[in-house]
């Protein structure tokens, strides 16, 4: 059993490596743009039992130079795909910006309300925050897929994109449309192993204070907002819920860092439907 067990886990690695030697003559590269919403405050409020209530304050901590260096972690995590996201506008990609919430049009009070709305949402809520809330708290004038309103509108999707909020809800980090063209992640999150209503800053990346770099040794046990992303991007490629038997596996795995050769096929195949920039090329 030891030896099939040493056999399984270097055949996974070699048959990754291998699809990866062959996609990389056909990358695809896909166009993205990143959305830092800031102004909108969110505080969580939650006490222990028989403790007093502890505020959590929660406001976007990152700069667009931090989610430059999460997006080169993003394309470490999906290169084995042959998938590359293409954030900089020389090379067709959308740019990393930190936009106003609301795109500046909501007063205090409307952007405050609509952030205590995410602050109050949890798994059971019945309200569509994808089409209802998040978008709402996006600038309309940065994304061809959300109209005026602030509905969405996904006729004309000419890149992906993905939001980074403060926080998005109880128990929450990420979310997004399966096959569509959006994601949204939450810079705070009370998602085990924090305790539920006490949001804590997650790590921007994982560690690279060892060798290999991406690996389940170094994986912080917070998870890491780059593995987030490239989790929440695999649903926008058609990816669901499942680890494929793989512990690592990035849509299930107790890490979040890898996919099967089923997975990347799958998600190859969608990515060929949606907005991409075509063959080749070096970012």
């Amino acid at each position: 059993m030891k030896s099939f067990r040493i056999f399984f886990s270097l055949l996974i690695p070699f048959s990754i490596g291998t699809l990866c030697a062959e996609d990389s003559r056909d990358r695809i590269r896909l166009p993205l743009r990143v959305h830092l919403i800031e102004g909108a405050e969110m505080v969580r409020e939650a006490a222990k039992p028989g403790g007093e209530a502890t505020r959590t304050v929660m406001e976007m901590p990152l700069s667009i130079e931090d989610a430059t260096q999460i997006m080169k972690q993003v394309n470490e995590i999906w290169a084995p795909a042959g998938i590359e996201w293409i954030t900089n506008p020389a090379m067709g990609g959308g740019g990393i910006m930190a936009e106003k919430a609301g795109g500046g049009r909501l007063s205090k009070t409307e952007t405050q309300k609509l952030a205590q709305l995410v602050v109050a949402r949890d798994r059971k809520s019945k309200l569509n925050y994808m089409s209802k809330v998040y978008p709402a708290l996006a600038d309309p004038a940065k994304n061809e897929s959300i109209n005026p309103d602030g509905s969405l509108n996904q006729d004309v999707p000419r890149m992906y994109h993905l939001y980074l909020f403060p926080y998005i809800g109880q128990t929450l980090q990420g979310t997004a449309s399966i096959s569509g063209t959006i994601a949204v992640v939450g810079v705070y999150s009370d998602k085990k192993p924090n305790k539920n209503g006490f949001p804590k800053l997650r790590p921007s990346v994982v560690s690279g204070k060892s060798r290999p770099l991406l690996s389940p040794e170094n994986f912080p046990e917070d998870g890491a907002l780059s593995a987030t992303i490239a989790h929440e991007l695999g649903h926008n490629l058609s990816l669901l819920h499942f680890d494929e038997g793989m512990e690592d596996n990035l849509m299930k795995g107790h890490v979040k860092l890898r996919l099967s050769p089923a997975q990347i096929k799958q998600a190859r195949a969608q990515a060929r439907k949606g907005p991409q920039l075509g063959k080749g090329g070096d970012s």
